[in-house]
């Protein structure tokens, strides 16, 4: 979203506000959320599909390791981190994300199934077509193989196939990098078993509810000083914390 070091002010009382800068005088800062919860409180509600018994939202306007510091802050104060703690990290293969994933020296890292499987998509799309049933086929046995661990399998198989144009080449090298430098994070039989989440979903829907519902409406254009705050009321709105709200810090909105 568009953010401004500063807040317009009205030259005096009677005056209008100054115009927006334009749109290209702005700067784009992107809102980081991380979504905190126990594998045992996952509640299947019907085959395949879980809900959260509970959940806690953790976001920054910031540099990737500010919200890696609040994650690994937060798991201390909810108790959540002992010395034998495994933190499981489930991430949409963004290597911002892994490299700060060492923080965490127990940890399990988890490439999110979906977006293994839309790497797959795009090369099913470009051999086969759009709307095919050989592209559906083709990533429905990826997808049954990926579920059952067998992701070295996978591999070979891709290896083996023969792009008949160079578009279709670099696809297909790209699908096999990707599933070559995630495989020890695609062991998804043994998160299954573990009971651990496979998907991103969680934190998807937990960014849209923070940030796509409150601050990235039409024409909206934030302070950055008015970002934070707004984030720290959403995250109080939306953890049920609003008995925190007295030790919650807010500069007055005429000093910034």
């Amino acid at each position: 979203m568009q953010v401004r070091p500063h807040r317009r002010h009205r030259p005096c009382a009677e005056a209008p506000l100054p115009p927006l800068p334009p749109v290209e005088e702005g700067r784009f800062r992107e809102v980081k959320t991380g979504v905190l919860l126990l594998p045992s409180e996952r509640v299947e509600t019907s085959p395949g599909r879980h809900s959260l018994v509970r959940r806690f939202l953790v976001t920054c306007l910031g540099e990737a390791d500010v919200i890696f510091g609040h994650l690994w802050a937060q798991l201390r104060e909810m108790g959540w981190l002992g010395s034998q703690t495994v933190v499981v990290i489930v991430g949409d293969g963004a290597e911002w994300i892994w490299k700060r994933a060492s923080l965490f020296e127990r940890r399990c890292e988890i490439l999110d199934f979906w977006h293994a499987l839309e790497h797959a998509w795009e090369f099913a799309r470009l051999r086969y077509g759009e709307g095919s049933r050989r592209a559906d086929g083709w990533v429905h046995r990826i997808a049954q193989d990926l579920r059952a661990g067998h992701v070295q399998q996978v591999i070979a198989r891709l290896k083996t196939l023969r792009p008949t144009t160079p578009e279709l080449r670099e696809k297909l090298d790209t699908l096999i990098r990707y599933y070559t430098d995630n495989a020890p994070r695609m062991r998804y039989d043994e998160y299954l078993r573990l009971g651990y989440g496979i998907g991103s979903g969680a934190v998807e829907s937990a960014h849209k509810q923070v940030v796509h519902a409150r601050l990235r409406q039409a024409g909206m254009r934030w302070s950055e000083a008015g970002a934070r705050r707004l984030l720290a009321l959403r995250l109080l709105l939306l953890n049920n914390n609003w008995e925190l709200l007295g030790r919650l810090r807010m500069i007055s909105l005429a000093a910034a």
